[in-house]
């Protein structure tokens, strides 16, 4: 698969975006048909050929005329394999439902088609098979039951073909269909993002670790960078093989093998995925509509325990059913899996749940978007939520994913970025970005330049977190009437620190542009606020600085001054620090600020002519004792006029 040079490639036929997949009851004859349209034995483990019984996934390619080529992908019929079917049945686009005409419908038929309906696969065909072996009474006897188990099901229109592989008969009018259907088919988009869920992994000497798989989305290129999720280790892509043939890009809706370096095979396992670094989000909570099979056993109660399958994944989890404590059997509602492991998940993407044990498909629907936080069951907030990511427009469910960039328990909200935006949206950066644009232009999202970037919130988070700043400074002037305002570290601290940092600042831009607030000494207080001081308590303020200003540098203590001018001395204190005539310089000592800028200059005068300043050197230039000498010394370290340097201080 290495490949060094364009040349290299080899690229003779024109392979369609589709992949097609056969379903059906164990022994039906589906690797026969397969063989028999294609040449290709899918089964290739010894075993399989031991036991003449497909164990896991098998591939081949089907040529048509035009040069047309598709991907096959042969399944396991027996029960015990399921699983297995499941990891080749989730990226088809086609459906090879295959029934034995001696045997008639059996219970994997049923459970396949089952999952084929849950899956939403709404093209396909039924194959027939063994016709040889009945008679043409058997045989219209056997087609009534089939059109009776398709009625309701997406595959109630399919065309069924009887076919022998043993004469040839049919194999024909098949691939006849099967090109006719192709053309009905919208392929997969290749304009999202690239995403290909890994089946297999091997090695092939000379080349290393190889991987195989359905691209899901996009495209991908020899040479490109890939991330293996949930491991998230980057690697880059030495080969590419479609359909046997070495290509140089694959695209969504192909099967391709990819040939990886930097890692070995045995670190890669069935379920892992590939996509662009960065691009998918691990998780084990899954939000999603579920739907059980009018067929269950029973019905599904809230937290049940069950096998949780999408794309080649198998997990464990439970399910927690937010608006009921059951669900019946036919019925669909809004849930959340908690799972076991780590998966990777799109929004649309198709699962299927089994029971835990003993094991048979109960249900499946569709992912409405990962969580890093549970949902409260019966909570009617989160329920809309989630009816909008289920039935909701493009638009609707990109404005969803801003209302929702909320912080919860433990989390903290951020500013979404547009490669957020489509991750979370299963859409390519360019579509969120286009429908993100006509969000700001309607005034829906506001766009603000904070930091040197652009960051983008819904208006309702702003105009909701302008209101929560007013009323948090409406409070502030209340308690302290004689302070100028509040730095913003505190405010933010009082918003709650789940706030996204840049959202706070968005908000005071805003506000400071309608001129509700304003900032006074890097303090923000409401635009009409003004520290009202009344005759008497500018008579007691003038009293205290006299006091401070007198005493130099041994100043009274809180106190002291409380004992002399009253109870409300320390909000006399507090407006004089605002107004810079005080200096706290730690908690509860104060000194006039005349004095200290007095004293900047005697110590820069000292240091200038006597060299670095020792604490006693200190103590003895002011005059006072150790006690204030010390906390004035780490005053003047704090705001960088002097530094520390072993026992002495010199100037900065």
């Amino acid at each position: 698969m290495k490949q060094s040079a364009s040349s290299q490639i080899i690229n003779t036929h024109n392979v369609e975006h589709i992949i097609i997949g056969t379903a059906g009851h164990i022994d039906h004859g589906k690797t026969s048909l397969v063989k028999a349209l294609t040449g290709i034995d899918t089964d290739r483990l010894p075993e399989e050929k031991q036991r003449g019984m497909t164990i896991d996934l098998g591939y081949a390619y089907l040529d048509l005329d035009s040069g047309q080529r598709v991907s096959i992908v042969d399944v396991p019929g027996h029960e015990r394999f399921v699983k297995n079917m499941l990891a080749g049945a989730t990226s088809i686009n086609l459906v090879l439902f295959v029934i034995a005409a001696d045997d008639g419908v059996m219970p994997q038929t049923i459970e396949h088609l089952e999952i084929i309906n849950l899956l939403g696969i709404r093209h396909g065909l039924v194959a027939l098979t063994k016709k040889d072996l009945v008679t043409d009474e058997w045989l219209a006897i056997v087609q009534e039951d089939i059109k009776n188990i398709l009625k309701g099901t997406s595959l109630e229109d399919a065309p069924i073909v009887p076919v022998s592989t043993v004469t040839g008969e049919g194999i024909e009018t098949c691939k006849t269909i099967i090109k006719n259907l192709i053309a009905q088919i919208k392929t997969r988009d290749d304009a999202r993002v690239f995403r290909l869920p890994i089946d297999r992994s091997f090695t092939i000497s000379g080349y290393g670790c190889v991987v195989t798989g359905p691209i899901m989305g996009g495209q991908i290129s020899v040479e490109d960078e890939v991330e293996i999720f949930p491991v998230k280790q980057i690697v880059r892509i030495r080969g590419i093989e479609v359909t046997g043939e070495r290509v140089n890009t694959a695209f969504a809706g192909q099967r391709a093998a990819i040939n990886l370096s930097g890692i070995k095979s045995t670190e890669i396992k069935r379920g892992y995925e590939l996509s662009i670094p960065g691009y998918l989000q691990p998780t084990k909570i899954v939000d999603a509509s579920l739907r059980l099979i009018k067929s269950s056993k029973k019905p599904l109660k809230n937290r049940a325990r069950i096998r949780f399958h999408m794309n080649t994944s198998e997990v464990m989890g439970r399910v927690i059913l937010l608006d009921r404590e059951q669900l019946n059997p036919g019925e669909e509602a809004l849930c959340q899996f908690l799972l076991e492991n780590l998966i990777t998940i799109e929004r649309e993407d198709r699962f299927i749940i089994r029971s835990y044990s003993p094991a048979y498909t109960i249900g499946g629907g569709r992912i409405l978007g990962y969580n890093t936080t549970r949902l409260k069951r019966f909570k009617e907030e989160s329920l809309k939520t989630l009816k909008i990511l289920d039935s909701g427009s493009l638009f609707n469910i990109v404005e969803q994913v801003y209302l929702n960039n909320v912080a919860g328990k433990g989390g903290r909200s951020f500013a979404l970025t547009i490669d957020d935006v489509s991750r979370r949206v299963n859409i390519h950066p360019s579509i969120a970005e286009k429908i993100i644009a006509d969000f700001v232009k309607k005034g829906v999202f506001m766009k603000f330049s904070v930091e040197g970037k652009n960051v983008i919130f819904h208006k309702t988070h702003v105009l909701s977190l302008k209101e929560r700043v007013l009323n948090e400074l409406r409070k502030f002037h209340k308690d302290n009437p004689l302070k100028v305002g509040i730095d913003e570290t505190h405010l933010k601290t009082l918003l709650g620190k789940n706030i996204n940092p840049l959202l706070i600042t968005a908000a005071l831009s805003s506000l400071r542009n309608e001129k509700s607030v304003k900032i006074t000494d890097n303090k923000y207080s409401l635009m009409n606020f003004k520290i009202q001081v009344s005759t008497q308590e500018r008579g007691v303020a003038d009293r205290i600085e006299d006091v401070f200003l007198k005493s130099g540098f041994t100043p009274p203590s809180m106190e002291e001054v409380c004992a002399k001018f009253g109870a409300s001395s320390k909000t006399i204190i507090s407006l004089l620090t605002e107004q810079k005539r005080l200096v706290e310089v730690e908690k509860s000592l104060c000194f006039h600020a005349t004095a200290l800028e007095k004293l900047k200059e005697n110590v820069k005068e000292y240091i200038l002519k006597q060299g670095p300043i020792s604490v006693a050197q200190f103590r003895d230039l002011t005059k006072t004792s150790r006690k204030y000498a010390v906390p004035l010394l780490e005053y003047f370290d704090a705001i960088h006029f002097t530094k520390r340097t072993g026992d002495v201080r010199i100037l900065l």
